[in-house]
């Protein structure tokens, strides 16, 4: 603004120079003029030297009077660049007053958008932290087991291929695992876009692009916000899964304690699925059955028990002496 005034200032007084010059040239015009006219009086009795002299001064008033034309255009032309140099003056001046209020909502969005990185970062190693002992509050009961107890030959399969535990159980450490390799997916992106982060401009698409790149920013913030609570119903879902798991266990434990004491029961074969179904998601479901085979004759009775527990099927049958046979 300063050098703007500046130019202006000098280009008035270059205005005001140049306005002095042609009046002394039109001073200096009369007074040719005025000599020239004296020169035509003298010519009727001059000698052909006046002639020439008087052709001379006709000569020199020509290129004075271009002279002044040539001064009247560059002041016509330096009036017009001043009047287009207030113009842009003002222009400036209007647009600096209408960027006031864009560089505060600027610096609030700025300040709005710190706090959301702090936020994100913080949320990354809550959930990096809870995910983590997850992880080992389920590894140390693995690792401590022991070693008594039969195991299953083949391992059975989830429903999208990811391996079962020992007793037919499903391996949370597997799906802490994907969960932490998403996280570490999505952090991965937060940084990219936050290194790749244009410079802030004040300008008017600037800042829509500042609030393309937040809301963007914002769905990388509900997308770990949702992870979190999947997380959390999974962890309840497991929960209630071993509790019915324990419960049905201890049933059918029940069920073979009363046939070992000899209870009385139909004398026809009865088959009875017992599975324990485990829903986690509608992507993947497992039934836990038991891992052994077992064969039991009840005292008294004289009656057979056969206990498909991999199949999780029980067949009751009256004496005989074949080997009763699972009902599919």
């Amino acid at each position: 603004m300063n050098n703007y005034r500046r130019a202006m200032q000098k280009m008035a007084e270059d205005i005001l120079s140049l306005r002095k010059q042609t009046s002394i040239l039109e001073a200096e015009n009369r007074m040719l003029r005025s000599q020239l006219a004296q020169k035509e009086v003298e010519e009727e009795s001059a000698s052909p030297d006046k002639a020439q002299n008087l052709a001379s001064m006709k000569q020199k008033l020509l290129l004075s009077e271009l002279d002044m034309k040539k001064l009247r255009d560059k002041v016509q032309r330096l009036q017009n660049e001043l009047i287009l140099k207030n113009d842009r003056q003002k222009e400036l001046l209007l647009r600096h007053q209408a960027q006031q209020p864009q560089a505060a909502l600027l610096k609030r969005y700025q300040d709005k958008l710190q706090k959301m990185k702090a936020l994100e970062e913080t949320v990354i190693e809550k959930m990096e932290q809870v995910l983590e002992d997850k992880l080992r509050k389920r590894g140390k009961p693995l690792q401590d087991k022991p070693q008594g107890k039969p195991t299953m030959r083949f391992p059975m399969l989830w429903a999208s291929g990811l391996p079962l535990g020992p007793s037919g159980e499903n391996l949370p450490v597997d799906v802490y695992s994907v969960l932490l390799t998403e996280n570490s997916r999505l952090r991965a992106e937060l940084d990219k876009n936050r290194h790749q982060s244009a410079p802030i401009i004040l300008q008017p698409q600037a800042l829509t692009d500042l609030l393309a790149s937040n809301s963007d920013k914002f769905n990388l913030l509900a997308k770990l916000e949702r992870a979190q609570s999947r997380i959390l119903s999974l962890e309840s879902q497991l929960e209630d899964s071993a509790r019915r798991w324990g419960r049905e266990k201890q049933d059918l434990a029940t069920r073979l304690q009363e046939q070992e004491y000899g209870l009385r029961h139909p004398s026809n074969i009865v088959a009875t699925d017992v599975p324990v179904v485990m829903s986690i998601t509608n992507e993947m479901a497992v039934v836990d059955r038991l891992p052994t085979r077992a064969f039991l004759e009840c005292p008294g009775t004289g009656c057979t028990l056969g206990l498909d527990l991999l199949m999780g099927r029980v067949a009751v049958a009256p004496p005989h002496p074949t080997v009763p046979k699972i009902l599919p």
